[in-house]
């Protein structure tokens, strides 16, 4: 592939007997000046780094992340995870955090500390992608990817959603290495990642079924109908097996629970039928259709124009990858704006393929002949709106992490649950030597206290109220005091605390028998 030339159609296999030879790949983009380099390249992976693990346990565990919290204190103590469906997306967060809370103890720091390593990890994994985007492509793509708002923010929260776009990014990469050389290795990798990705959260067949589609159309556009004899050759059948069982393998071992739980894998298919109504419903998390452009909009501008013009550049020169990104990036803006159920971290299946979109803007911009004049201006605009990505990354996760009229910042844990905690310790410690504590979180939605609260052994979370209701220290929510405070029969010190923003939620606090 010659530098600033037209890109050969990715979808089409190379011979297997010429391979591109790693002098080819090291010559691609020896030209490109404009904005690339092996430097600029591995400081975009540097800033993701540092904005993924910088502060990183300064924000309060919400919701989704003191559950997950809550299933990894209660396996290390010894009870056994079972995949639910009907509670839980897929096995994979839970078991590939826990060696990291194994190795490295229970802290939120710990919590987080797989979720941003994989995020940042993207970066590195475009380099495969240097055939297709050329070193200035993937150099854009990484700093695009680094200080992305909605990366940063969801790559520093224990959820699901950045594991799916992290695997879905290293399947794409492995395929196209594995239509470019026809190398077993790359196939049977592929069908690993595919079988990792599947273990991850239900949703990851919509993710297939865009990619599919996308790669079908960007092919027929670029070079004509597709045959399947061309896609896969004379496939061995040992190398079929192969990657069959690299697919089999993480996903009978994750979705069994190491074979403790056989029923994990009916309820790997049941949970389609049980997800499939919610994203229908909205369950609780309904959003009008324009949810997401107005979301990419507000904090993503950078991003989406780099992608619409690399979509468009990409269509016009009929170039297969990028027409194949732009497609992706529209299939799964389409699928979500569809579907009634939306959060904002959905928005990373989106911007993963508008990154290598923007990729190729910045290959075609940087990799032809043009004035230095154009050249600087071009670098100049870039680097102001990465600029104002990461000002805008830095407010979302640094400064207004739990202030929810931010549209990234989605029912955040309110930095008051700090002093709620403490009012909490404080009275324990007060408690009489040799005396348990009684502990007792009331409510439906108290998340992620009980996991804060994990090692005080009278610790209890009821969501309902109980008969006898008294205790050392009581965690009411607001909307249960009419109806507690009747069964009372203590006397008991008053506190407001806020869970979230608007949520308050009161302590009470044991009074001693003839204090005031």
């Amino acid at each position: 592939m010659k530098n600033g030339g037209h890109v050969g159609p990715p979808l089409r296999p190379l011979s297997p007997s010429s391979p591109l030879s790693p002098g080819e790949v090291g010559r691609e983009g020896a030209g490109e000046r404009g904005f690339g380099g092996v430097r600029a390249f591995w400081a975009a992976f540097a800033a993701a780094l540092i904005f993924r693990l910088a502060f990183l346990d300064v924000r309060p565990l919400h919701h989704d992340e003191g559950m997950a919290g809550w299933l990894l204190f209660k396996l290390f103590a010894g009870h056994r995870f079972a995949y639910d469906p009907a509670r839980f997306h897929g096995p994979f967060l839970i078991f590939f955090a826990a060696p990291f809370v194994r190795l490295l103890g229970e802290s939120v720091f710990v919590l987080r500390l797989p979720v941003a390593l994989a995020s940042a990890l993207m970066v590195p994994l475009l380099l495969p992608l240097r055939r297709r985007l050329g070193v200035t492509g993937i150099t854009a793509a990484a700093w695009l990817l680094a200080l992305s708002p909605s990366f940063v923010a969801y790559g520093r929260d224990l959820i699901p959603e950045t594991f799916l776009v992290c695997l879905t990014l290293a399947l794409v990469v492995a395929v196209s290495v594995w239509i470019e050389t026809r190398r077993e290795r790359s196939l049977v990798l592929a069908a690993f990642c595919l079988g990792l990705l599947a273990t991850v959260k239900e949703t990851y067949a919509l993710t297939l079924a865009v990619l599919a589609i996308a790669a079908i159309l960007a092919r027929t556009w670029s070079h004509g109908h597709p045959r399947l004899r061309e896609l896969w050759g004379n496939l061995p059948r040992g190398t079929a097996v192969r990657a069959g069982a690299a697919f089999a393998i993480p996903y009978i071992l994750l979705y069994t629970s190491f074979f403790t739980n056989p029923w994990g894998l009916l309820d790997s298919f049941r949970t389609f039928f049980l997800w499939a109504g919610k994203g229908v419903e909205g369950a609780g998390h309904a959003k009008p259709w324009d949810y997401f452009p107005r979301l990419l909009l507000s904090f993503e501008p950078v991003i989406l124009v780099c992608a619409i013009a690399g979509g468009w550049l990409a269509v016009r020169r009929r170039d297969a990858f990028g027409t194949f990104c732009a497609l992706w990036a529209a299939g799964e803006l389409l699928v979500y704006s569809v579907l009634r159920y939306k959060t904002p971290w959905l928005a990373l299946n989106v911007l993963l393929p508008a990154v290598l979109a923007g990729g190729v803007l910045c290959r075609e911009a940087f990799g032809r002949p043009a004035p230095a004049m154009l050249r600087a201006g071009l670098v100049a605009l870039l680097a102001l709106g990465l600029a104002w990505s990461a000002r805008r990354a830095v407010e979302v996760s640094f400064v207004g992490y739990d202030d929810d009229r931010l549209a990234l910042v989605y029912v955040p844990t309110h930095r008051d649950v700090n002093s709620l905690l403490a009012c909490v310790r404080e009275a324990v410690r007060r408690t009489p030597p040799g005396k348990t504590p009684t502990v007792r979180i009331l409510g439906r939605h108290a998340w992620p206290l009980p996991w804060y609260l994990r090692d005080l052994p009278g610790m209890e979370y009821l969501q309902e109220i109980p008969p006898h209701p008294d205790g050392d220290v009581l965690i009411v929510e607001k909307d249960w005091e009419d109806r507690l405070r009747p069964m009372l029969r203590e006397r008991y010190r008053r506190r407001d605390f806020l869970l979230r923003p608007r949520v308050p939620v009161a302590v009470y606090v044991s009074l001693p028998r003839g204090a005031s």
